[in-house]
């Protein structure tokens, strides 16, 4: 049992919080009745302090009993406070976010909910953590967040079923995250069977694998035909390794991961080095555009059942 840190441990304060593992927050009943309904109405409560199953006081002041840790309640009471006098929280993990997030809900701390909520999907999480970040917001039912984060679980490779990420989501439920990847998949497929996309590019015509005129091998596949002339190789071979690797991972940054090996073989041909890099650049660029336009057109349903 011991007193929080600074500023939750001020002589002024009129009420005192203690956490789940027994840290005392000498706090003001004002600031959390503006932060939080539910303190509102307990405080406006008549209740006989006698008649308060196990009432205690610390320091002569009456003690709010929480079922959070210490840490959870610290940010939130940060949150609850003028940020100069106690300094904003940092939110950089998913355990204290979810914390966090769960007492905002229960307390009905509107704006600590809407903090939370726009730190589960910083870029640096959902890079790292999207199945986790996609559990979280399905969980408190933050459709828009778990729509965001189940774009980016398609970066990652497909995930099991009873991923332990997953454990506080009923089966059927995660049957639509599963069925979005696979959605997803199928609507991008023709944009690697079917050269009606790079069409629409007014540097189409340029491309230097259907235009020049070289030693390089030609692939003799239809899906690569244009201008009535087979693509070279080397960037059928290059559509051929991205068309495998969307199968995996269906987004946008996949297409960039064969291009080194297909610049190293386009550089071993005189005529299609002199403007490879730059037009495959081009190219890739708006290939990956391409994939996440289509993606974005693909709808899932991210709320509880």
């Amino acid at each position: 049992m011991h007193t929080a840190r600074a500023p939750f441990n001020t002589a002024k304060a009129d009420i005192v919080i203690r956490s789940s593992d027994n840290v005392y927050f000498r706090v003001f009943r004002c600031l959390l009745a503006l932060a939080s309904p539910f303190f509102d109405a307990m405080f406006d409560l008549p209740r006989p302090l006698t008649e308060i199953p196990d009432y205690e006081t610390y320091d002569g002041l009456e003690v709010i009993p929480m079922t959070e840790g210490s840490r959870t309640i610290d940010m939130m009471l940060r949150f609850c406070y003028p940020v100069p006098s106690v300094g904003s929280p940092r939110l950089d993990n998913l355990t204290d976010i979810e914390n966090l997030l769960e007492a905002a809900i229960k307390y009905s701390m509107d704006g600590i909910e809407k903090k939370a909520s726009e730190a589960l999907i910083s870029r640096h999480l959902l890079e790292k953590e999207p199945l986790r970040v996609f559990a979280i917001a399905y969980r408190y039912r933050l459709e828009r967040e778990a729509r965001i984060a189940a774009r980016y679980t398609l970066h990652k490779s497909p995930f099991p079923l009873d991923s332990p990420e997953l454990r506080y989501i009923p089966p059927q439920d995660r049957l639509k995250l599963a069925e979005y990847r696979k959605k997803s998949s199928a609507a991008i497929r023709y944009l690697t069977t079917s050269l009606e996309w790079i069409k629409r590019s007014e540097t189409h015509q340029f491309y230097e694998w259907w235009t020049s005129c070289c030693q390089c091998r030609s692939k003799c596949d239809v899906r690569y035909l244009l201008h009535s002339t087979y693509a070279r190789e080397w960037w059928a071979e290059y559509m051929e390794e991205s068309t495998t690797a969307l199968q995996e991972r269906p987004c946008g940054q996949v297409v960039s991961e064969p291009l080194t090996k297909a610049l190293e073989r386009a550089n071993e041909c005189p005529a299609c080095r002199r403007r490879a890099y730059t037009q495959m650049m081009e190219f890739t660029t708006r290939f990956a555009d391409e994939i996440e336009k289509t993606i974005t057109e693909v709808s899932g349903c991210f709320h509880p059942s």
